[in-house]
């Protein structure tokens, strides 16, 4: 009887002893059962966000990158740039290193443009100003040989016309110092706007076909020297542009407002669209110095040359108007102080002694040397700290006597040309000093 009794009660124990074991194994299965899903849920959704990382890097190289460069280093206008090909990845590392390397990318490009763009206007300031000391140079040789002989000759009118070639040859060199960072590279006495209206119209090719409505209440109105040639510059492009997209006549018109002077342009060519007349508009008030790694078209630069005389001396200019011929109505707008008051009485009467001796070759009455200062029977030549040839001033004045008090008629050829050479020496007895020292950025 106890021999039964503890056999049951050993197989008792041992029976829950093997129950407690197998629902110990059970539970410890189901609990490695469960961690080994988790484990695999966990690695698939480790697969998966690697692989959409492997997605957002291939697609930052080959797609965002790529349209970066465009845009930064190619200069493509219009190429957009993606962001991130999975917006679940906003604001984390992934994103923020992309955007680290982006402004990276974005710096190195600014900082190599950059110093590529001023070793460039360096060299082409040098190569310019090399340029103009032979041009200005050979350009007063030519003015000298014209005093020497008589207008309306056969050879007369060949130099008017070599210089006319190379007065747009300076001002070619004139416009990409400007657009370089440096100055037109002359200073002028004060003038009368008339004489930079000429001025203008004498330095484009198709001059016979810009006709100025002369007003002496405008004409004569006085411009200060500091100012003189940038504005003249300035009128030239505009003068160039209207002539070349239009083929009948360009008509100048001075105008005086309360704040200042208007010298309206208006053609009878094509118009511009609202593209253009937004480009044009953009240019005209960009005052930054040219970006030699972008320049697409150098034959689309006059907007620009405007824009930065405008923002450096003081005017502006509008081509957003409408002429009344169909065209395009261009308006440079001078305000009252950029106008000076022209010679003295006491230049003026030293001028007129001065071209008396230039005339008729007699000598100057005892003491006059000293009044006409540097006006004198022959151009005084001397050169510049930078080698540039420089002339002393001779006043408009000196050949006054020599033209009626109304200009000839733009329409006759014949009275224009020799109002054109009339001119000629007059814009050349004005020019005060060609200084080859450029400014640097």
């Amino acid at each position: 009887m106890f021999d039964h009794q503890v056999t049951m009660a050993i197989l008792g124990a041992a029976l829950a002893a093997t129950s407690a074991g197998l629902v110990a194994q059970t539970r410890a299965k189901r609990t490695l059962t469960a961690r080994c899903a988790g484990l695999e849920k966990q690695h698939e959704a480790d697969r998966t966000r690697v692989a959409a990382l492997e997605t957002e890097v291939r697609h930052f190289a080959e797609v965002t990158m790529p349209a970066m460069v465009d845009v930064l280093a190619r200069g493509h206008r219009g190429v957009p740039v993606p962001g991130l090909s999975q917006e679940a990845l906003a604001g984390t590392v992934v994103d923020h290193a992309h955007q680290a390397v982006s402004r990276l990318l974005q710096e190195a490009v600014a900082v190599t443009r950059e110093q590529i763009g001023r070793t460039a206007r360096s060299s082409v300031r040098d190569m310019i100003d090399e340029a103009q000391t032979g041009l200005q140079r050979c350009q007063m040789r030519v003015v000298d040989e014209m005093e020497r002989h008589p207008d309306g000759t056969a050879y007369h009118e060949s130099l008017m016309n070599f210089d006319h070639l190379v007065t747009q040859s300076l001002h070619t060199l004139q416009r990409m110092r400007i657009l370089t960072g440096s100055w037109p590279g002359l200073q002028r006495a004060d003038c009368t706007v008339r004489e930079i209206v000429e001025s203008a119209r004498g330095r484009i090719s198709d001059y016979p076909r810009v006709s100025y409505t002369y007003e002496p209440r405008t004409g004569e109105t006085y411009l200060e020297g500091r100012v003189v040639e940038p504005v003249t510059v300035a009128l030239t492009e505009l003068l160039s542009n209207a002539a070349a997209f239009s083929d009948g006549k360009v008509f100048v018109e001075v105008q005086a407002f309360q704040t200042g002077y208007c010298i309206v342009v208006d053609d009878g060519g094509l118009n511009m669209n609202s593209f253009q007349r937004e480009s044009a508009a953009r240019q005209l008030v960009q005052r930054e110095v040219l970006d030699v790694t972008t320049v697409h078209d150098t034959g689309q630069l006059g907007f620009a040359v405007i824009g930065r005389l405008a923002g450096e001396y003081g005017f502006s200019a509008d081509v957003t108007s409408t002429s009344p011929y169909g065209g395009v109505r261009a308006v440079l707008r001078i305000p009252l102080e950029l106008f000076g008051h022209g010679p003295t009485d006491e230049e003026i009467e030293a001028d007129r002694r001065a071209a008396t001796v230039r005339a008729g070759h007699t000598p100057l009455p005892a003491g006059a040397a000293a009044t006409t200062g540097a006006a004198d029977a022959t151009p005084e030549q001397s050169t510049t700290s930078g080698g540039l040839p420089q002339r002393r001033r001779r006043s408009p004045a000196a050949a006054a006597p020599a033209r009626s008090s109304e200009p000839a008629p733009a329409d006759d050829p014949d009275a224009f040309s020799a109002s054109f050479a009339q001119l000629g020496r007059t814009i050349h007895d004005t020019e005060n000093t060609l200084d080859g020292n450029h400014l640097h950025d």
